[in-house]
This record gives C-alpha cells, sequence and structure tokens, in this order.
C-alpha cells in the first residue's frame, strides 16, 4: 500500500498515478482533495489540474484507483504521535495511517511540512517526494 496526499490522490483518479500497489489516502487529505473541486470560486492547483471524471468520483471514489482510509483504526496512534512530535491533525494521521497499515508514503513537495521527514525516519515511514 502507498498512501498519497490530496495532488496525488488527483492523479490517482484522473489515472495518471499507476502502479501494482493499492494507492490510499487519509481521510484528511480526502477531505481537502474534495473540498478544493467542490468549491467552483475558487481556482487553485487541484481545480485546475482535475479531469472531468476525478471530479465525478473524487467524493466516492472506486477502490480500484483511491481507498480512502477509515480514521478509526489510527485515531489512537494519531494522538500518541501528535503528542509526541507535536503534530497537526493532517500529519498525526498519515503518519498512524503509514504506520499501521506498514505503507509507503508518497507526498507533492508543496505538501511536506518542516518536520515531516525527520518524523518518518524516526517511525520507520519509508517515504518519497514526488
Amino acid at each position: 500500500m502507498i498512501i498519497v496526499d490530496d495532488r496525488l490522490s488527483l492523479d490517482a483518479l484522473a489515472g495518471r498515478l499507476g502502479g501494482a500497489d493499492t494507492v490510499a489516502t487519509t481521510w484528511c487529505f480526502h477531505y481537502r482533495l474534495v473540498r478544493a473541486l467542490s468549491d467552483s470560486r475558487v481556482a487553485g492547483a487541484l481545480s485546475g489540474a482535475a479531469t472531468a471524471t476525478a471530479r465525478a468520483v473524487a467524493g466516492d471514489p472506486p477502490e480500484a484507483r483511491l481507498v480512502v482510509l477509515d480514521p478509526r483504526r489510527t485515531t489512537t496512534r494519531a494522538a500518541e504521535l501528535a503528542n509526541r512530535y507535536d503534530l497537526n491533525l493532517l500529519a498525526a494521521e498519515l503518519f498512524a495511517a503509514a504506520v499501521e497499515h506498514r505503507a509507503e508514503v508518497r507526498l507533492s513537495a508543496a505538501n511536506v511540512g518542516r518536520r515531516w521527514p525527520e518524523v518518518m525516519t524516526a517511525e520507520g515511514i519509508a517515504f518519497a517526494i514526488i
């Protein structure tokens, strides 16, 4: 399993992100994607890159393209990581999901927090910035 951010989720929905691994995202990143695509007043990087197909399926994506991880399975671990590293919800959920699912993380450069590589290394999470 590979866990991706909102930008790479959009690529997965549009068929621009392939591979043999299951592509998944956290609820927080999924929410950010759906919110960006649903606000017609904003013309941002995500909404501008969205295909009609991606827009149509973003709210309830087909699991063959993108799995949205249930945060209930990782909430306790996310809280522990947030306390240990002083993380916000987005980062804590991402790292907890990666640890829980033994998944790799792929992020677009714009989404990487200053300390994220340090925390991922400390927690043994394989990651790449795309």
